[in-house]
């Protein structure tokens, strides 16, 4: 069975949201604390901690007239309803915020949609609440661990799709079958040698995937597949 997985931020929607959200109502520190996480100083949960702790004056009026503002990424909408026709499972797995991604969703009718996320949201007192909920202890590259994620949705005869753009992306893509990557992430495949299918559009991954679907319905990656094997092994 096919299972697909993808990032949000710069991969679903056009842009990255969240970063709007702590450009506009937090400090620098926001921003600069990062510095630490490239350095192996802290990791993702203390950092965004600290950059949702700067955030002040947010109400979710704000908030709404910032989702208004957002764009999917072309053919979205479209894959998500192929993915339901063919009763394949799909879901977003973020290092964002519960916050605005559900409002995206709800705004273009993809409520159903399941989401792995951070639970952030907005406050009555102009702040962020933060929570941890997918974090795992023998992870620090993200704040919501998106290898978890894959290991306990999926099983050993799954083929794993996943769907990315950056630097929270590149531990999942080495444990899925089929990769598509743009931005970063597409760097940082070639780098590592992961196969991946360069992509800009929602259109481009529907099409290839129909290709798979037909040719390998049971498509297994062995590397891939090692991977997985030695993260429950580590756990």
């Amino acid at each position: 069975m096919y299972k697909i997985y993808s990032d949000f931020d710069e991969t679903i929607s056009q842009r990255d949201v969240g970063s709007q959200i702590l450009a506009q109502y937090g400090t620098e520190i926001a921003f600069d604390i990062w510095k630490d996480f490239d350095a192996g100083a802290k990791n993702a949960a203390q950092c965004l901690t600290i950059a949702c702790d700067s955030v002040s004056g947010m109400t979710q009026e704000r908030l709404n007239e910032i989702v208004e503002a957002q764009k999917l990424k072309a053919g979205f909408k479209e894959f998500v309803e192929d993915c339901r026709e063919k009763s394949i499972d799909f879901q977003i797995c973020s290092d964002g915020f519960s916050c605005y991604i559900r409002g995206m969703l709800e705004k273009n009718g993809l409520s159903h949609v399941p989401i792995w996320t951070n639970s952030i949201e907005v406050e009555s007192d102009g702040t962020l609440s933060r929570d941890f909920v997918n974090q795992r202890e023998g992870c620090d590259r993200c704040a919501s661990c998106k290898c978890a994620v894959l290991l306990t949705t999926s099983d050993d005869s799954d083929t794993i799709v996943y769907i990315g753009d950056g630097y929270s992306d590149w531990c999942p893509a080495m444990m899925a079958d089929v990769v598509f990557a743009c931005r970063d992430l597409k760097r940082q495949c070639t780098e590592l040698g992961i196969p991946h299918h360069p992509f800009e559009d929602f259109f481009e991954v529907k099409a290839i995937l129909e290709n798979y679907l037909k040719e390998r319905p049971k498509y297994r990656r062995e590397q891939a597949h090692r991977r997985r094997k030695e993260l429950i092994m580590m756990e």
